[in-house]
């Protein structure tokens, strides 16, 4: 057996035959690739190149340097749902048969699969090195069938319009058409908005209706020479040939959605679909097809982050700060790697007492030219890159690590309060990783708080309590940060177990001139303590913010009164001098 290393991919190849079949695995872990390496390995008749891919946002490069005969794909891996991911493969990868395993046995998630263009779909618990063989050769023999199909297979089965290949071939030649004549090219990519509710909804079949439907209507909105075809499970493109100008393309996107005011009757019910739609043109927007597509797509993303019926055009601003995001992104990959991130603590200090009684951990990225960056300048970026997760964990680590360092000073009644982002939860081994970094630290469990946020416990509720419940048994303790800002209430806290919260310090800011900030204080500190839950009051910068807190019975506070947050040693040195000063009066 040879091995390979490619990018942030790994080949391994069992055979020399020259029939061997090139597999792209699609997994994070590495336990999961040696696992998915002994079933192919143990194969008797399949002979094949395996080669893993466990970063996705190096999937591109590799789908765009290697071609391959089939994607063994771990449905955990993806940071979307599975219809959208499956949509983005066979798009990426020129349809390449994808066969998906799952630790699930849902039968909605195996139709999910298929209806997305999935080749099979095999549960991880029934999984062997036999299944796996058959799947992977059907997979194959069934792809190079339908590559040999007649023109039909030129047409999209369920919509009647062209289909992938066939839209790519097509724009491909209108945009030499265009050049050759110095013509303006616009391609639109329209997305229906939130499909997978209509199928969890309605069922599969009813999903199938829409999209026939959605096609039809788009159809009336276009002209002859316009070209429509379905790209995806929910995506659609138009190639308009022969414009004036770019900007006449957003004449004709705002004529298709018009039509999409007006409701589908769908299974006996009114139902109202809006679709987001991306505009790019040649050659404004890019010289060949990729770009163009690329660009259409950027659009199309910023375009869904408006609620319906909304299309974005794409400009030469949207590239800049797409470059320097992506470069942003690159670097910050760089920065995990080469021990660039920084913990810094800020102190919790007991309002009735003023003894520091914990503190919470912050990031900060050291970086090697700007300096030292604040986590708003680079947490947005690694939330929307995937990136928080390994960040989260290894904020998590050398928390652990400090906190182990803390109790053998002697500092042993310290609470360590680390940020778990939302995006945490979308990571299923989220206790099991937590676990063995406590184990690993050895540290009293009792000490360590985590502090969630709205959005994390809204992510799957179902999920999360699960999650919660689960550490909860390990010792640790939650808060709620930022409380007041968002949609908390006290009836929803009383289903986690959380313990603490912490009011958001815009509250604070004007406690002692804001009329309506004063009672929203006041109202939050009584209410959590009838349902005995430990406040903490953030951003506390001055005396009279301080003797408000403590006239009205705030447990604790944070902020610059008392201490900017400052790295491992300078606090070390600060805790020192607390306890220095408390012994002093102890001692009068």
């Amino acid at each position: 057996m040879s091995e390979i290393v490619f990018g942030n991919t790994k080949m391994l190849s069992y055979a020399s035959h020259l029939d061997v079949r090139k597999v792209l695995l699609l997994t994070r872990e590495h336990t999961e690739f040696l696992w998915f390496q002994y079933f192919i390995k143990n194969m008797k008749g399949f002979q094949c190149e395996l080669q893993w891919c466990f970063d996705l946002s190096h999937l591109h490069e590799v789908l765009s340097q290697e071609t391959f005969d089939v994607i063994l794909w771990d449905c955990s891996y993806r940071d979307e749902d599975p219809f959208v991911f499956l949509g983005f493969l066979s798009f990426d990868s020129d349809q390449t048969p994808v066969v998906c395993i799952s630790s699930e046995s849902d039968e909605s998630l195996s139709k999910v699969i298929f209806q997305a263009g999935g080749a099979d779909y095999i549960s991880k618990p029934t999984l062997t090195s036999h299944l796996l063989e058959r799947s992977l050769r059907n997979a194959t023999l069934r792809h190079l069938a339908e590559r040999q199909k007649d023109t039909k297979s030129h047409i999209d089965s369920l919509t009647g319009v062209v289909n992938r290949r066939v839209f790519l071939d097509r724009f491909h030649q209108s945009i030499l058409r265009a050049d050759r004549h110095e013509n303006v090219v616009g391609l639109v990519l329209l997305n229906v908005d939130d499909f997978t509710s209509v199928n969890d909804r309605f069922g599969y079949k009813a999903g199938d209706q829409l999209i026939k439907r959605v096609s039809s209507r788009l159809r009336q909105g276009l002209r002859k020479s316009d070209s429509l075809a379905r790209i995806g499970g929910d995506e659609f493109a138009v190639i308009l040939e022969n414009l004036d100008s770019a900007t006449d393309a957003s004449y004709v996107v705002a004529k298709l959605l018009e039509l999409f005011e007006a409701p589908f009757d769908l299974a006996h019910h009114q139902l109202l679909v809006t679709l987001s739609a991306g505009i790019a043109a040649f050659p404004e927007a890019g010289s060949d097809s990729d770009s163009i597509l690329k660009n259409a797509n950027r659009a199309m993303q910023d375009a869904k982050l408006r609620q319906g019926n909304s299309y974005d055009y794409y400009h030469h601003k949207m590239s800049v700060a797409i470059e320097r995001e992506l470069a942003l992104e690159a670097e910050f990959r760089s920065a995990l790697r080469h021990g660039q991130l920084r913990l810094f603590y800020q102190p919790r200090v007991c309002i009735a007492t003023g003894q520091v009684i914990g503190y919470e951990s912050l990031i900060r990225w050291q970086h090697p030219t700007r300096g030292l960056l604040m986590p708003d300048e680079f947490i947005p970026s690694a939330e929307r890159s995937g990136m928080i997760v390994p960040m989260g964990y290894w904020v998590v680590e050398q928390a652990c690590r400090d906190l182990a360092r803390l109790q053998e000073l002697g500092y042993d009644e310290l609470i360590c309060a680390v940020n778990l982002s939302f995006r945490q939860f979308y990571d299923k081994k989220l206790s099991e990783t937590v676990f063995r970094i406590i184990y690993n630290a050895n540290i009293n469990t009792g000490n360590l708080e985590f502090e969630l946020t709205e959005s994390a416990m809204m992510y799957d509720q179902e999920y999360t309590q699960k999650c919660l419940k689960q550490l909860t048994q390990l010792g640790v303790s939650f808060s709620l940060d930022d409380f007041g800002t968002g949609y908390s209430s006290f009836a929803n806290i009383q289903q986690l177990p959380v313990s603490t919260i912490k009011i958001d310090k815009s509250f604070i800011e004007n406690v002692t001139t804001s009329a309506d900030d004063e009672v929203i204080v006041r109202a939050i500190i009584s209410l959590a303590h009838n349902l005995q839950i430990n406040v903490v009051a953030e951003g506390v910068e001055t005396e009279a913010q301080l003797a408000f807190l403590k006239r009205h019975h705030c447990d604790e506070a944070q902020g610059f009164l008392y201490s900017r947050a400052v790295d491992f040693d300078t606090f070390l040195t600060y805790l020192c001098a607390a306890k220095a000063a408390r012994l002093e009066i102890a001692g009068r």
